[in-house]
């Protein structure tokens, strides 16, 4: 009976150590691209402009923003650098389709 419970609490023990480390996963910001906030740029306007190159709902993607970039509120201000979840690769991809 001791030799079940070990094994179950090791199991638990296994599973919540690597959801820990999982969930601690910080983004690497250098595979995405960053850019500068504009004069009458919001999180929402620029989820919208991205849509096509982020393939997230627009509440993932301002959440994604807003996580990354350590923001308290959806608020940002002009000459403000965020990283938004496009990928370099994809923003690259974009510009030779559009050449």
């Amino acid at each position: 009976m001791k030799l079940i419970h070990y094994l179950v609490f090791s199991c638990l023990l296994f599973m919540l150590l690597a959801g820990f480390f999982y969930a601690s996963d910080p983004v690497q910001k250098e595979k995405y691209i960053e850019i500068t906030v504009t004069s009458g740029d919001t999180l929402w306007g620029l989820a919208n402009e991205y849509r096509s190159s982020h393939h997230l709902s627009t509440k993932e993607f301002i959440e994604w923003v807003m996580d990354v970039n350590h923001l308290s509120d959806e608020k940002i201000v002009a000459g403000e650098k965020l990283v938004i979840p496009v990928l370099k690769s994809e923003a690259d991809q974009t510009l030779v389709v559009s050449k």
